[in-house]
């Protein structure tokens, strides 16, 4: 097995390669032995009328979850899921452990019998929480919300939680105190079920900006980040970055065909099969956000 640092050496094959050519598309530059990297990009079919954001599909990609932002008028910010059967996905319909208030940013564990979400319900530590909740695949029955500790939450604001491929890590952003900008990304270690003590991802990444909304990139050393302004008003951008020997370092911001809006980009996420998929508001005049899919090798560098 590569050590870290040969890792790096070795720029990790195919995937710093997936990478670099879609960094090389939002330059405008071209690698001389790499074909050109040509974008498929379609809109989900089941993204609605209202905002749809971050979507997580299970191992076998037959049932999607995803955060709707007033799926009724006053209904706030809920989780909602569809299923695919017989090559249609099904209407959304509210997700069973939905609170009284706010529950959004849902992710899959790499097995599909977790769910991972924040909330800000009753009895968390102060802002919006994280959250899991047990999933049965089989019988489609959801257990308890279980508040993942005062490791993870604080008094303010955590997000988007995201476990990696191997299970070992688990991806967030917070407002805690003690870092410049407001939201700041963190990664806490994983094991036997225990979560430990969260590290901020460095200065690099967590700059004077926002920045929230990641996904791991087929390993625990490569994620998509959205940085901007949270809370909407300055627009937001999708941004590869990778752990070296020196840290984590940004990549640099991912393509046009990715950041398709002038205004908001953000939820990124993979599936299993390797394929991207993002929130953006990309129609013309448009202020929703929808659900995007591409076919850029940002994961496995296999399509």
């Amino acid at each position: 097995m590569a050590k870290p640092e040969e890792e790096e050496g070795l720029m990790s094959g195919m995937v710093k390669a997936a990478v670099l050519l879609l960094l090389l598309a939002s330059r405008g530059g071209a690698a001389q032995d790499a074909p050109a990297v040509q974008a498929r990009v379609e809109r989900m079919p089941f993204s609605t009328a209202v905002s749809d954001v971050r979507l997580a599909l299970s191992p076998d990609e037959t049932h999607a979850l995803w955060g709707m932002v007033n799926r009724v008028p006053g209904s706030g910010l809920e989780i909602v899921e569809s299923w695919l059967a017989g090559g249609v996905w099904s209407a959304p319909v509210p997700v069973s452990f939905n609170g009284p208030a706010n529950d959004f940013d849902p992710s899959f564990s790499p097995d599909g019998k977790r769910v991972y979400f924040f909330s800000n319900r009753p009895g968390g530590a102060g802002g919006d929480d994280l959250y899991e909740v047990a999933y049965d695949p089989v019988t489609r029955v959801y257990g308890m919300p279980r508040n993942l500790g005062p490791r993870v939450n604080t008094p303010g604001d955590e997000w988007a939680p995201s476990l990696s491929p191997d299970g070992t890590a688990l991806l967030f952003s917070s407002n805690r105190h003690g870092l410049r900008g407001g939201q700041n990304l963190f990664i806490a270690p994983v094991k036997g079920g225990t979560i430990g003590m969260p590290v901020a991802l460095g200065p690099a990444v967590n700059g004077a900006e926002d920045d929230f909304d990641a996904t791991f990139l087929g390993s625990a050393r490569r994620i998509v980040f959205t940085r901007g302004d949270a809370a909407g008003d300055k627009g937001t951008r999708l941004y590869a970055a990778h752990k070296g020997m020196k840290g984590w370092q940004v990549d640099g911001v991912l393509p046009p065909e990715i950041n398709c809006s002038s205004g908001l980009n953000n939820g990124p996420s993979t599936s299993s099969s390797g394929k991207f998929y993002w929130s953006a508001a990309c129609g013309p005049g448009d202020t929703r956000l929808d659900l995007w899919r591409s076919d850029f090798p940002t994961a496995t560098g296999a399509h």
